[in-house]
């Protein structure tokens, strides 16, 4: 008999509330760019993030990514998060993939702003040492964002944009090669990862990782969220099953904010 062969696969993790065109953008950029037979998307349970302030439930959220993911075969969907949220930690997350896929070499996708906050994660070193990181490069328009010690890290990712050649997404957004990569992003990214490597370096620890190729749009799932219903363009930024599934079940129906005032800046759609 003889040994399976050894499939390259990554993990995605994030609230995804709601999934848009930007995380399937890191996720194809990561694909392609790494070799992956393989990309297995977490939807967390639980918003660790203090400033979501979304209601949607979880359910919902893994329904969307499902919807989302559907049509690419090297994308596969994750099993539900457990309820207990210390349970939910990267390495537990780890821990039970690894079980059900033995035979595996292990990538992280992950945006600049969570990786940046690596260092600090429950049990970071056996992490570090199980997977290589890709990392998404941060968009100089992102807030900053400030976790506290031993937040679990399945975070929000950065948005990038999608990779061109992947007609089987129905977004608008992200698909004009126009636009160049963000080199000011780029060299931030850059001086993270340096740091996270030097962080780990101290503790006798080797860093895998590398930046994922790919440009950053201002897309977020926190736009999504507050201006669903003011700003009908806006919708675009999801795959068409997304936009769909919000409608039927009245997801993010009420208006939370005006609209910003760089709102000019935001491609048009």
């Amino acid at each position: 008999m003889q040994p399976q062969r050894i499939k390259k696969r990554a993990i995605l993790g994030g609230t995804f509330d709601p999934i848009h065109c930007g995380h399937l953008g890191i996720a194809y950029a990561a694909l392609e760019q790494a070799g992956l037979n393989q990309i297995i998307w977490v939807t967390d349970r639980h918003k660790r993030d203090p400033r979501q302030q979304s209601r949607v439930e979880f359910e919902h959220r893994q329904e969307m990514v499902s919807l989302a993911i559907a049509p690419e075969p090297a994308f596969c969907l994750g099993p539900a998060s457990p309820e207990d949220p210390e349970a939910g930690y990267a390495i537990v997350t780890w821990q039970s993939l690894q079980q059900r896929y033995p035979n595996s070499q292990w990538y992280w996708i992950i945006g600049a702003d969570a990786f940046s906050t690596l260092p600090k994660w429950y049990r970071a070193s056996e992490l570090v040492e199980a997977c290589e990181w890709l990392v998404a490069p941060r968009s100089p328009s992102s807030p900053p964002v400030n976790y506290p010690e031993e937040t679990p890290l399945l975070m929000e990712i950065s948005p990038l944009n999608l990779q061109k050649g992947r007609p089987k997404l129905n977004c608008t957004l992200g698909t004009n090669p126009s636009h160049p990569l963000d080199h000011t992003a780029l060299i931030k990214t850059e001086e993270i990862c340096q740091q996270v490597a030097i962080a780990f370096k101290t503790r006798q620890i080797h860093l895998r990782w590398q930046i994922l190729q790919s440009q950053t749009l201002p897309m977020a799932s926190t736009l999504l969220r507050h201006h669903w219903c003011d700003w009908p363009k806006i919708r675009t930024w999801v795959p068409e099953p997304v936009q769909i599934y919000i409608q039927t079940h009245h997801l993010y129906q009420n208006p939370q904010h005006p609209l910003p005032p760089h709102s000019s800046s935001i491609p048009r759609l």
